[in-house]
């Protein structure tokens, strides 16, 4: 995170661990598994608090302040996984994988897609009733998901913030992400 996956080698990363080279090869084969594996935790950090939510039976204004509110929270309690994956996404996407982690990467895009179709649910879900704008359910989720992701550019934490301090960001960002999507302003005093 502080370097940069581009920058950072195993031995910056092992010394930064207090650890040796070989121990750090010892759990992951290179340093695109490394990756990887930081990638898939990020996706299944979000994936375990936000997927309870969109299955809760709530209209689709609330779900989407509680989903985009705990994918925030998320990204601000864990911002060293959410910052490597922001900055690593040219190499995820340049094909430079290794044979041994195309496995890997494999269950990166199954998970993501699996995200973004909680999303797309809710989305979908108030489209048709009415409380969302008719506009491309697929802009609409990258969209948000940059906004939702946004504090991995900016957020920079401190030692006096609280709980409450992060929560007041998440619900700013989630105010965001639903005046992106509302049909009527209106619906957003109700919640």
């Amino acid at each position: 995170m502080r370097m940069g996956p581009d920058v950072a080698s195993i031995d910056d990363i092992a010394g930064l661990l207090g650890s040796t080279k070989g121990r750090v090869y010892h759990h992951f084969r290179s340093k695109g598994e490394l990756l990887y594996a930081v990638r898939l935790r990020s996706v299944s950090l979000l994936m375990e608090r936000v997927s309870p939510i969109a299955a809760q039976h709530i209209p689709p204004v609330e779900k989407l302040r509680a989903m985009s509110i705990a994918h925030v929270l998320r990204i601000l309690k864990f911002l060293s996984y959410h910052r490597v994956v922001s900055e690593d996404t040219r190499m995820f996407f340049r094909g430079a994988a290794k044979p041994h982690e195309t496995q890997m990467i494999e269950q990166i895009i199954e998970m993501r897609r699996a995200y973004e179709n909680l999303y797309r649910g809710v989305l979908t879900e108030g489209i048709e009733a009415g409380v969302f704008a008719k506009q491309s359910v697929s802009i609409t989720l990258h969209s948000i998901i940059i906004l939702m992701n946004g504090p991995c550019f900016w957020y920079s934490p401190r030692a006096e913030q609280t709980d409450k301090d992060l929560e007041e960001i998440a619900r700013s960002v989630s105010d965001l992400v639903l005046r992106a999507v509302v049909a009527d302003p209106a619906l957003l005093e109700e919640t």
